[in-house]
């Protein structure tokens, strides 16, 4: 059911991918590479080295993520010594891999299936994971539930601890800009009796185009708000 609905989908984004190679620019979105760091633009088409034993994880403006293991020598671009691949065929790779654990696990896993994300800003604050946010931006908290509660929030550390009301009716819930909220860094939240865990992590400023965006967001695990933002691409 799911794999149907990214059907367009993966012709939209991958039609790029059929097209000659030429010089494009790609995103570090992880290395272990002392001379790469995140954020770091690299020319797809120019000479690359990796020591052996290192890992880059790069994205393009296409919406295709390279992986790369080390020792590599050649151009990224090419994707040789690792993997590369396209944001629908990523995103049809994990649907494929839950509905198995659905039919596997049964009713169980079904129960606690979570919702699509209405759109690809929001972070889900009752479940444990990751999210992804926009520079410079605030993080914008989502849920599923519309009843009013207070909201806790706190670094992993617990330097400091804020709570906020999270009115009735409102699944949305925009943080104040002076919550102090770091990259990488994991937050505690929460509400109703229950407690999540998720790590934030911002867009750099050289990941642009929304193709390029939801390739860098599953790179970074944040996959339902990749999945807001492929079909978001597909009603284009």
């Amino acid at each position: 059911m799911a794999l149907n609905r990214l059907s367009a989908l993966a012709l939209l984004l991958t039609a790029a991918t059929a097209l000659p190679a030429t010089a494009a620019e790609l995103v570090v979105v992880e290395s272990s590479a002392p001379a790469l760091a995140p954020g770091q633009v690299l020319d797809s088409e120019a000479a690359l080295s990796l020591p052996a034993g290192s890992r880059l994880v790069l994205v393009s403006a296409e919406g295709a993520t390279i992986n790369l293991q080390g020792p590599f020598s050649g151009k990224p671009g090419n994707g040789a010594g690792g993997s590369s691949g396209g944001v629908a065929q990523s995103l049809a790779s994990l649907l494929s891999a839950r509905d198995s654990d659905t039919a596997s696990l049964g009713a169980v896993r079904a129960a606690s299936s979570t919702q699509p994300l209405p759109r690809p800003w929001l972070v889900d604050a009752s479940q444990s994971g990751h999210g992804c946010l926009q520079p410079g931006a605030a993080p914008v908290l989502w849920r599923a539930a519309t009843t009013a509660t207070d909201l806790t929030l706190a670094p992993a550390d617990r330097a400091w601890t804020a709570t906020t009301p999270w009115p009735a009716g409102a699944q949305d819930l925009a943080l104040p800009a002076d919550v102090p909220f770091a990259d990488g860094a994991t937050y505690l939240f929460d509400m109703d009796g229950k407690s999540s865990a998720v790590t934030l992590h911002v867009a750099p400023d050289a990941v642009k185009g929304d193709r390029m965006l939801a390739a860098w967001m599953l790179a970074k695990g944040c996959e339902r708000q990749a999945q807001a933002l492929s079909k978001k691409l597909a009603a284009k």
